[in-house]
């Protein structure tokens, strides 16, 4: 028992987590790389976001006898233009729905309250819900007032506004430099390098396959969740031009970028939309309701099989509870990162057994040929 590897393999991980707790116990020695990873993390989820949607065209570039430095050099002139570009089409029409949305807030307010009263007198509501202890007024002057003291918070706090800007303005500053250098990487095969010297011989090959494989997976997986969200967005944009809802632009790409949550994305995209086309008229509402459901079945039953194919499909069911163990462990964040956490371990998980599995049978196969 005490010489088994089950026993070391336990072992071995108790000591680990050993070492973690105390370690995290002495604050002064890993708060500064408790701070540097906080400060880091986001700068490199996006820059490697970036990566796996540019790498590609680098590749192609390369491929064509451009250096790889001047194939970087051109991929980001090229992104440049065309965010200026996005800019120079959207910004004008952005700028006016938004500048229509800050005017209209206090409107828009005011109907949301006389909507509440209507919804207050009615008969059905009034059988639901105990009227004696409900106050619509007071709940609509509450929430006003907790948006307005909260704004004006926000606007006095210039040590936070001043931080925030500063965190921006750092994290814009090092994803290009990081970007650069995962992209520069890629072409000197610096991890397979370094993964031959440092592991030991026997493992050195599973390791690069098992790291090949989750490079191309997380590309599929960010690649195609990038085109995905684009087409949704793009859909929904049109739809509520057709119907013509206000402020279309600026809920498509609420839609757009709550469209990266695994499943709750969709629902919660759609909250502002119908609301919006609530305090316009129940007709508007339901209107928005049939877009938003024929934009989601188009993701579903088209777009997203097409782009993302079968290669990262999972059941309703996992997906359910992969999102809510990760909300639970990591908010939003975890949300988000789920689905490629997940397809992490699962590779690893499956390389590893698989490496398990053909030890196994060596052994066998040298027991059986001794005896």
């Amino acid at each position: 028992m005490w010489e088994s590897k089950l026993f070391k393999t336990g072992v071995g991980i108790l000591l680990l987590f050993l070492i973690i707790y105390v370690g995290s116990q002495i604050t002064f020695v890993f708060q500064p790389f408790i701070i540097a990873f906080e400060a880091l993390f986001i700068s490199f989820l996006i820059a490697g976001a970036l990566f796996y949607i540019t790498f590609p065209f680098v590749d192609w570039l390369h491929l064509k006898k451009v250096p790889r430095p001047a194939s970087i050099a051109i991929i980001y002139l090229v992104f440049i233009g065309l965010l200026v570009l996005l800019f120079l089409i959207i910004g004008p029409i952005l700028q006016y729905e938004f500048t229509r949305l800050v005017e209209n807030i206090p409107g828009k307010i005011a109907e949301a309250r006389q909507l509440l009263n209507v919804i207050e007198e009615s008969a059905f509501f009034a059988q639901l819900i105990d009227l004696d202890a409900l106050d619509i007024d007071n709940i609509t002057d509450q929430i006003a007032s907790a948006t307005s003291r909260a704004l004006s918070q926000i606007a006095t706090s210039v040590a936070l506004i001043l931080d925030f800007t500063a965190n921006i303005f750092t994290t814009v500053i090092i994803i290009p430099f990081l970007l650069y250098y995962m992209l520069k990487e890629k072409g000197q095969g610096l991890i397979e390098g370094v993964v031959t010297h440092f592991a030991p011989s026997e493992y050195a090959d599973n390791i690069n396959s098992a790291l090949a494989e989750m490079n191309k997976l997380l590309s599929s997986y960010v690649q195609g969740l990038g085109i995905v969200c684009l087409c949704v967005g793009i859909l929904a944009y049109i739809g509520f031009l057709i119907i013509g809802l206000e402020y279309a632009l600026i809920l498509s790409i609420f839609i757009l970028i709550t469209n990266v949550i695994p499943f709750l994305g969709p629902f919660i995209g759609a909250i502002p939309a119908v609301i919006v086309g609530l305090l316009e008229s129940p007709l508007m509402m339901l209107l928005v309701i049939i877009v938003i459901v024929i934009v989601q079945q188009m993701e579903s039953l088209i777009i997203s099989p097409q782009v993302m194919g079968r290669k990262l499909t999972l059941s309703p069911l996992a997906i359910i509870l992969i999102v809510l163990v990760a909300g639970r462990l990591g908010g939003l964040l975890g949300i988000i990162l789920a689905i490629p956490i997940f397809t992490v371990l699962k590779i690893i998980a499956a390389h590893t057994y698989e490496y398990i599995k053909l030890n196994r049978a060596e052994k066998e196969g040298i027991e059986k040929q001794e005896n």
